[in-house]
C-alpha cells in the first residue's frame, strides 16, 4: 500500500547539523533559495544568501530547527536529482506516446499500481524540464529484510530500497538507476502496468559509441580500442585504453609525430568527455540531465 500518513505536514523532524549539511550538500545555493521561497510562499521575493553564510545556517535562517516530514520529502528528492552524476543509469525505451498523462496525471497512474505492491511504497516526483516532459521519479520501498547483525545473529528490520529513475516523455525514453537485474526489471514493469507500455532495454553497443565521438570529437578524455588479434597480427593484447584531456588530438599528434596511431586498430568499446561516459555492455553515466537528454537524441537516432 502507499504510505502517506508517516509524511504528513503535521509530523515534523530534527535534523542534526551533520544531517542537515548532508542533505543540502549536493543542492545548489540557486535551488535551495527557490525552494525555500516555494514553501514559505513567497511570490516574488527571494532572500539572497549574505555573505560567506552556509547552505544550512540559510536553511536554519528561514525554516527553522524543525522540518515538517512532508518537506524533508521535497528536498530529499531534490538532493537525489543533484547527484545524478554519481549514478549509474540503465537506458530504455517504449513504444507510444503517453504525454497526454502530463503533468496532473503521471503521479496518479503510478501510485494505482504501487498501491497493489505488498511492500509498502511512496512515490515522489520532480518536473526537471518543461519543454522535453521530463521529471524525475523517487521510489522508496520498504520492506522486511534480515540483516546481519553479529556472526552469530540476526536480526529483522525495515530497510528503505530507494529506486531512482528520469522519464523523458517527449523523447520516449526512459533512464533508470542500476540495481539487480531482478529489481530494475520490477521497477519497470511498474512503469509498463502505469501506462500500458511496452519497455525495451537500449544496449550500448559499438555502434553507438562511434556514433557518440563522431558528434563528440572534441575534448574526449578516454577512448578504449579493442584489439582484434586477426587485425593487429599478434596476441596478448586485447584492449588499448587512451586517455587525457583529448584524446583524438593527441591521437593525430602521435600519427604526425611517429606515423602511427592506434585509434583505428579496431572497434572502440568505450569513451568519455566531461559530460557522459559509455562502455559497451554496461550502464551509462551522465553529469547532468541536460547531458542525458541529448545523448537521447542520439539514441533515438540509432
Amino acid at each position: 500500500m502507499v504510505n502517506e500518513s508517516p509524511f504528513s505536514s503535521r509530523n515534523t523532524i530534527k535534523l542534526s547539523n551533520n544531517a542537515l549539511k548532508e542533505l543540502l550538500s549536493p543542492i545548489s545555493e540557486k535551488e535551495l533559495i527557490n525552494k525555500i521561497a516555494n514553501i514559505k510562499g513567497w511570490k516574488t521575493k527571494r532572500v539572497p544568501f549574505t555573505a560567506k553564510q552556509s547552505k544550512r545556517e540559510y536553511f536554519l535562517m528561514h525554516l527553522g530547527a524543525n522540518i515538517s516530514l512532508a518537506n524533508f520529502r521535497e528536498f530529499r528528492i531534490i538532493r537525489e536529482h543533484f547527484q545524478i552524476s554519481k549514478i549509474k543509469w540503465n537506458a530504455f525505451s517504449w513504444d507510444k506516446s503517453i504525454t497526454r498523462y502530463f503533468p496532473d496525471k503521471l503521479e496518479k497512474k503510478i501510485e494505482n499500481v504501487i498501491q497493489n505492491l505488498t511492500a509498502m511504497v511512496n512515490l515522489d516526483i520532480i518536473l526537471v524540464d518543461e519543454e522535453t516532459k521530463t521529471i524525475f521519479l523517487l521510489l522508496e520501498q520498504w520492506q522486511n529484510q534480515i540483516v546481519s547483525d553479529t556472526f552469530l545473529s540476526r536480526v529483522e528490520t525495515n530497510i528503505p530500497k530507494y529506486f531512482r529513475a528520469y522519464m523523458c516523455l517527449s523523447k520516449k525514453m526512459l533512464l533508470v538507476e542500476n540495481k539487480s537485474e531482478k529489481a530494475t526489471n520490477e521497477f519497470v514493469k511498474i512503469i509498463e502496468q502505469a501506462f500500458n507500455l511496452t519497455i525495451d532495454k537500449i544496449r550500448i553497443n559499438a555502434m553507438i559509441i562511434r556514433e557518440f565521438v563522431k558528434n563528440n570529437p572534441e575534448n574526449l578524455t578516454r577512448l578504449i580500442i579493442r584489439v582484434p588479434q586477426e587485425v593487429a597480427g599478434f596476441g596478448g593484447l586485447s584492449e588499448l585504453t587512451l586517455q587525457g584531456s583529448d584524446v583524438i588530438i593527441g591521437s593525430k599528434g602521435l600519427m604526425d609525430r611517429h606515423e602511427t596511431s592506434p585509434i583505428n586498430v579496431g572497434p572502440w568499446t568505450g569513451v568519455s568527455n566531461a559530460n557522459i561516459s559509455l562502455d559497451v555492455g554496461k550502464p551509462l553515466r551522465a553529469s547532468t540531465v541536460k547531458d542525458a537528454l541529448q545523448l537521447f537524441d542520439l539514441l533515438k537516432e540509432m
